[in-house]
């Protein structure tokens, strides 16, 4: 039996080697053998410059979510839609702010509370506790529209005993004891409406619901002087709040130096849903067209009810936004296309200056 010995072992290595240096399409240049030049160090240099540039822009795009849009009818309707809100009256107090909601079904939401919450403010526009109830057997003084001996003990006391008097109390609400701890209020949280056609307002007088019909009681006299509804809304989304879905109203203020007036915002909302793979995300863009109206014609008179009203109504598609991330497969083929076509191209620049040259200068020395 003939024994392999250690000669036949190297030879059939050296074998396998020769086999795979045969597939080796990557031919090698002795060192003594090459030759290197300016321009070829200078087109180098622009060419790994260009490869981290794109490189770079390449990750940029892989890292970027692309977000499509889709429209479709929508079909979600007679669902609930909660409305978040913040918005500032500051010359209107709490106890004349009431929240009401009407839509085109005939629902009607008086004083609307629940998770809406109301904050008391000051003339500086500072939050409070409300007015600071007299001490026991105090006897404030109704000011202009007191007689000898009554005494108004609270902010409600001091404006009946102006309506009573026959003047106006607007420009006392700011100064005077009972009223100066609660000037203005904020409004903030959520109302949660029908999927239909309707309105938000704050409105001038306390709202009721007579035969199906919402109405506002006041006395004429309250609004001699003007009813300030000046404003100014922090917040409002129709829905979910996503990040990077513009609120149009969010950041408007109006202000308001007489007479009564009636703001109204018609607003055109487009059911948004958003899916990013993992969950997704129900709320509404809108676009909106405001309108106002100073509608105290004369003390004693009025040609409409002043107050904010947010109008708005539903169009009949839905955008469904979808996230669409760039695969890792294809970052990676974009990098390899990268390198390899600025290598291939910078080569063959190289390689005709290199020529050029050659055939300038055949007997002259290569830069």
């Amino acid at each position: 039996m003939r024994h392999r010995t250690a000669t036949d072992k190297d030879h059939q290595t050296w074998s396998w080697a020769s086999r795979f240096r045969n597939l080796d399409v990557y031919s090698k240049v002795h060192d003594d053998y090459r030759v290197k030049t300016q321009s070829g160090g200078f087109i180098s240099l622009v060419a790994i410059l260009t490869m981290a540039i794109l490189l770079f822009s390449e990750l940029r795009t892989y890292l970027t979510v692309e977000v499509v849009d889709h429209i479709i009818v929508d079909t979600s309707l007679g669902q609930k839609l909660a409305i978040g809100m913040n918005i500032t009256f500051p010359r209107l107090r709490c106890d004349e702010v009431s929240v009401d909601t009407v839509d085109s079904m005939g629902e009607n939401q008086v004083n609307v509370a629940g998770d809406l919450v109301k904050l008391n403010l000051d003339a500086m526009g500072l939050p409070t506790q409300g007015d600071v109830p007299a001490t026991d057997g105090a006897c404030l003084s109704c000011m202009e529209a007191g007689t000898e001996g009554q005494c108004c003990n609270s902010c409600q006391d001091l404006k009946d005993a102006y309506l009573d008097a026959n003047l106006p109390y607007n420009h006392i609400l700011d100064t005077a004891v009972q009223c100066k701890s609660s000037v203005g209020c904020r409004v903030h949280g959520d109302v949660e409406v029908s999927k239909v056609a309707g309105n938000v307002h704050v409105a001038l007088g306390k709202s009721t619901v007579r035969d199906g019909k919402h109405i506002h009681e006041f006395n004429i006299k309250e609004v001699n002087d003007g009813f300030n509804t000046s404003h100014e809304i922090h917040r409002l989304d129709f829905g979910d709040h996503v990040n990077g879905v513009l609120s149009p109203l969010a950041g408007s203020a109006k202000i308001v130096n007489h007479g009564a007036y009636m703001f109204h915002y018609y607003i055109k909302l487009v059911p948004t849903l958003f899916l990013d793979g993992e969950r997704a995300v129900y709320t509404h863009q809108y676009s909106v067209t405001a309108q106002e109206k100073n509608v105290l014609l004369r003390p004693g008179e009025l040609s409409g009810l002043p107050g904010v009203f947010l109008v708005y109504e539903f169009t009949p598609f839905m955008v469904q936004k979808i996230e669409r991330k760039v695969p890792l497969s294809h970052f990676l083929t974009s990098c390899c296309a990268i390198m390899g076509g600025v290598f291939t191209v910078a080569g063959v620049i190289d390689r005709v200056l290199y020529k050029s040259y050659r055939l300038t200068r055949p007997h002259g020395r290569v830069a």
